[in-house]
């Protein structure tokens, strides 16, 4: 225990051996599945649209997913804790699969939004859940060593997502962009239902049935409100959300099982992680969803090569975040997320340079590519962070509250950046001004050198 009361307790439920790789199989195998369909669509989108219309609902198709993740994410945490981590595994992988084949037979873009929806649901259990389980597999040292190989398949499955949603769609359907998880997100489950067993249950967690519902709900309003058009409608919509945000306050101050215990919220390491995930899911999901659009709609390129385009940032996000959790472990959440934001908002700020006066393709590779140097450390440190800060049976709700402000910040961003849409520099802009305050507010309140895990 240290002086700010929280007790660091490190509980690795797998000892090195077979079991424990093919656990971190399934994880790794899981957690690509479900990221992988947060920015797949990029790509295909041109065609969906022209085969079933509903242009006007282009970013809904993103933020319908994201948004229901950030809901999947608020319920899984509590229930990893209480139930074990395997069943709530295998329920959001049985709502992904079936989301995932409803959307491979949509026949309407408004079909598909609401097969999204389950979808994203079903992974808004998933990537938790697989994160929580990775801190359970492996003590803060260890993943000291492996981080760089979680943090860079979640990064991946981001990434390559329009790349391959591109080659399916010239070379398939655009179908093949959802039923391809079906089979590996089946190969994903037998491997974890094989290799891991959960640690003891802890049947003293109370549940929270209210603070799901009025986080979900102020998070809909506030989502509706930038939409465009109807500016009545909108304003309504943003206060009801500025309303259901005060009553979420109100309710989580007397509630027995809050959606982040007190002791955790007055931490300085989780604050500043909430921060780092709603930037970093910012940056990460504005830069899937509107690069590729950019390169083929003013650079001219076919939907492969704007995939292609992201490529810059997986690697950089890779090589950035083998080094993450050293930094974390040296300097604090201040040395790891606060610098490492301000290295993605220079390389966001050079984008928009690049888009704003047609530097062309090698200045914006180059540009995605520092963004992904600095993103990586600081996106993944915001997680592992408050992550080893908590005991085990707050740990999972931990992981999801702080997964759950990076979906949030991701969804509400791309639908922000969609009422500039067609202005790609002013877009890259608002993204790098985001990360770069963020970075300034790390600086100041992030803590310095953290105790780890004995």
């Amino acid at each position: 225990m240290d002086g700010s009361g929280l007790t660091v307790e490190p509980v690795s439920s797998a000892r090195p051996g077979a079991a424990r790789r093919m656990a971190t199989g399934a994880v790794l195998l899981a957690l690509v599945v479900s990221a992988f369909e947060g920015t797949v669509v990029t790509s295909a989108m041109p065609t969906i649209t022209r085969e079933l219309g509903g242009q006007h609902l282009y970013s809904w198709v993103f933020s319908a997913f994201l948004f229901a993740s950030t809901v999947g994410v608020l319920i899984s945490g509590k229930l990893a804790d209480r139930l074990g981590r395997k069943p709530v595994f295998f329920a959001g992988m049985g709502l992904f699969l079936v989301g995932s084949a409803l959307c491979g037979l949509a026949h309407s873009v408004e079909g598909l939004i609401a097969f999204r929806v389950l979808q994203g649901l079903g992974a808004g259990a998933l990537q938790p859940t697989t994160l929580t389980i990775s801190a359970d597999l492996y003590t803060l040292r260890e993943r000291a060593a492996v981080q760089g190989l979680f943090t860079g398949a979640w990064g991946a499955g981001n990434a390559v997502g329009p790349l391959i949603g591109g080659w399916l769609v010239m070379h398939a359907s655009w179908r093949w962009v959802f039923l391809v998880n079906v089979p590996v997100g089946l190969f994903a489950a037998l491997l974890l239902y094989l290799s891991y067993r959960d640690p003891p249950r802890r049947t003293d967690v109370k549940l929270d049935r209210w603070g799901p519902v009025l986080a979900g709900s102020s998070a809909a309003m506030l989502l509706f409100s930038l939409e465009p058009g109807h500016a009545e409608l909108r304003w309504l919509c943003l206060l009801g959300a500025v309303v259901g945000a005060a009553a979420l306050v109100f309710q989580q101050r007397r509630s027995e099982a809050p959606l982040l215990p007190m002791e955790l919220v007055k931490d300085r390491t989780v604050l500043s992680g909430v921060a780092g995930g709603i930037a970093g899911g910012a940056l990460l999901y504005s830069m899937a969803a509107w690069v590729p659009l950019w390169m083929t709609e003013q650079g001219g390129q076919t939907p492969i090569v704007a995939g292609l385009t992201l490529l810059p940032m997986l690697l950089g996000w890779s090589v950035g975040s083998t080094f993450g959790v050293k930094l974390l472990v040296r300097g604090g959440m201040r040395l790891s997320a606060g610098v490492g934001f301000a290295v993605a908002a220079t390389g966001a700020g050079l984008l928009a340079l690049t888009a704003a006066y047609d530097w062309g393709t090698l200045p914006a590779l180059v540009s995605l590519a520092v963004l992904g140097m600095g993103l990586g450390p600081a996106a993944s440190t915001s997680l592992i962070g408050p992550q080893s800060r908590a005991p085990w049976h707050h740990r999972g709700i931990v992981t999801s509250s702080l997964y759950a402000t990076r979906l949030l910040g991701g969804s509400l961003t791309v639908a922000a950046l969609a009422l500039a849409r067609g202005h790609f520099a002013l877009q890259f802009a608002i993204a790098g001004a985001m990360a770069g305050t963020v970075a300034l507010l790390l600086a100041v309140v992030a803590p310095g050198k953290m105790t780890s895990e004995p």
